[in-house]
């Protein structure tokens, strides 16, 4: 895992320099997101920056070359959830409706894709364990779709580790491990 202070971003309405210079612009939707949609966004950009596919100024260059996003998981939106349940603790009436739309793992995948205009396929895998990258997955899609040019593909979470006793404050775990398959 690396260092949490990379992915400051994830909870800045407004991102600095260095991020939005990957984001191409801020995307719509930036304010309302979770933290695990901002990280799938940004770090999808940045291997899409890295490899030459987010191209200029606009991130809509990538639609110049069709490509799709896998993210393997093991918590998937589990702090967004846990996040929305305490709102509804609150009576129903209480309930974030901006939690609640991004409750299911794929969504953040989905920003991602929505925003660099990717158009293949793009879905998330749970797993049991760290590792499982994605790319024999991302290989048999590039295998078996010749419109395919490439995939996104890795692992992401944000979710929170709490000590034994439960009663500190929880730690939090980032991991996002992102590639290009091609």
């Amino acid at each position: 895992m690396a260092d949490r202070s990379r992915y400051d971003y994830i909870d800045q309405d407004l991102p600095g320099g260095e991020i939005l210079a990957i984001l191409g612009e801020l995307p719509k939707r930036w304010g309302r997101m979770d933290r695990i949609s901002r990280l799938a966004v940004v770090e999808a950009g940045r291997v899409l920056l890295a490899a030459g596919l987010r191209g200029g100024e606009s991130p809509e260059a990538a639609r110049c070359k069709r490509g799709g996003l896998i993210g393997f998981t093991r918590r998937g939106s589990l702090a967004t959830d846990l996040a929305y349940a305490a709102t509804l603790k609150e009576g129903v009436e209480m309930a974030s409706p901006t939690l609640f739309s991004y409750t299911l793992a794929n969504i953040a995948l989905a920003e991602a894709a929505g925003h660099y205009g990717l158009t293949g396929p793009v879905y998330a895998v749970f797993v049991e364990e760290d590792g499982a990258g994605g790319e024999d997955e991302a290989l048999r899609w590039l295998d078996n779709d010749p419109g395919l040019d490439f995939m996104v593909a890795g692992e992401l979470d944000v979710y929170p580790v709490f000590p034994e006793d439960q009663a500190g404050k929880a730690d939090e775990v980032v991991f996002v491990n992102f590639k290009i398959v091609s």
